[in-house]
């Protein structure tokens, strides 16, 4: 009788278990989200991630993997934005088009300085994520 009720007790947990991995895949949209500022977040089941951001003119995509521990979501972005990086970037823009001259260096966010929590109605960063035009610190929803 143990062991019908432990193959019972086993089997339930595996159908009805909740995998926190798997049930986070998907994308999310910040509930900040409005006319031309977004925030969204795409994590895949392979543990990369794609998070795209802007505000008007102002957008950028970073990329990168990322790992669950504890309820939490900890991000690692596949390229470092260096100061040395930006400033490179900064200079070939300015070799392409020079209207730019005036531009300073851009801000790309270093998403691992922060975890995210994850809560039942989405994920949400626990600290703030300066994106250079826009702060991000909202709940994100998946759709």
């Amino acid at each position: 009788m143990k062991i019908i009720l432990s193959l019972l007790t086993i089997t339930f947990l595996i159908l009805f278990g909740q995998n926190t991995e798997t049930e986070l895949v998907g994308t999310y949209y910040s509930v900040d989200n409005e006319f031309e500022r977004w925030s969204i977040i795409e994590l895949q089941a392979n543990g990369t991630f794609k998070y795209q951001y802007g505000l008007s003119a102002c957008q950028a995509e970073i990329t990168g993997t990322y790992s669950v521990a504890d309820k939490k979501i900890r991000f690692k972005n596949d390229r470092e934005y260096t100061k040395k990086y930006l400033q490179s970037e900064r200079d070939s823009i300015i070799k392409s088009d020079s209207t730019f001259i005036g531009m300073g260096i851009p801000v790309y966010p270093d998403l691992s300085l922060t975890e995210w929590k994850i809560k039942k109605s989405g994920i949400k960063p626990i600290s703030e994520i300066d994106c250079g035009c826009i702060i991000e610190n909202g709940k994100h929803k998946k759709k």
